[in-house]
């Protein structure tokens, strides 16, 4: 079984998030919710991302690393929207220990984190095919696949319909898709479960 440290969006720790670890943990997974918010949670995403601006980046990395000590040897990262990000960002940190890197919403380009993948670790991409928030990022789709492969490891990219961006977030109506939420969780316990 694996170790998983899981990242949530600007919006914080939500049903989407919590539903994920609860599926991961019954498939006999330890999660390990990296919450850099501290228990709040955001409806809308201007005040959340105002927030996310106001604590910075580097701070909310300082913030996963520190939460990430607590967890010993290999793991797999998971990350939401923002979260992506930062479950890249420890994977690179700890590239002896990363098995693999889930990304919903979108990935980022390691340029941006200042980082390089880590050697050999499979990374898989989840979006929707309308989501807004991924329509201004596609130009780096391309660029998050060549820092996998380049790096030995590979690269899945799931698209599936629809435009919900945190589309696994039943609390989140204009956004939640009940069947690709379902199949969105299958793949990444597919996923743990084959790098884990």
């Amino acid at each position: 079984m694996a170790q998983v440290l899981l990242f949530p969006s600007v919006l914080g720790v939500r049903r989407g998030v919590t539903d994920l670890a609860d599926a991961l943990t019954g498939a006999g997974h330890t999660v390990t919710v990296v919450d850099h918010l501290a228990g709040t949670t955001y409806d809308d995403y201007e005040p959340a991302g105002a927030r996310s601006q106001e604590i910075g980046f580097p701070a909310q990395m300082a913030f996963a690393l520190e939460a990430a000590k607590g967890v010993p040897g290999p793991f797999v990262a998971v990350g939401f929207s923002n979260g992506a990000g930062m479950a890249q960002w420890i994977a690179a940190q700890r590239p002896d220990d990363a098995r693999g890197v889930v990304m919903i919403g979108g990935g980022l380009p390691m340029r941006f984190l200042e980082a390089t993948w880590p050697t050999g670790v499979p990374g898989q991409v989840h979006v929707t095919s309308e989501d807004p928030f991924h329509e201004e990022d596609k130009q780096f789709d391309d660029e998050v696949q060549d820092d996998v492969e380049h790096a030995g490891g590979e690269f899945t990219f799931v698209e599936y319909q629809g435009a919900g961006h945190l589309f696994n977030d039943p609390t989140l109506p204009a956004e939640y898709q009940p069947e690709e939420a379902r199949i969105l969780t299958r793949r990444i316990l597919e996923f743990v479960d084959a790098v884990g």
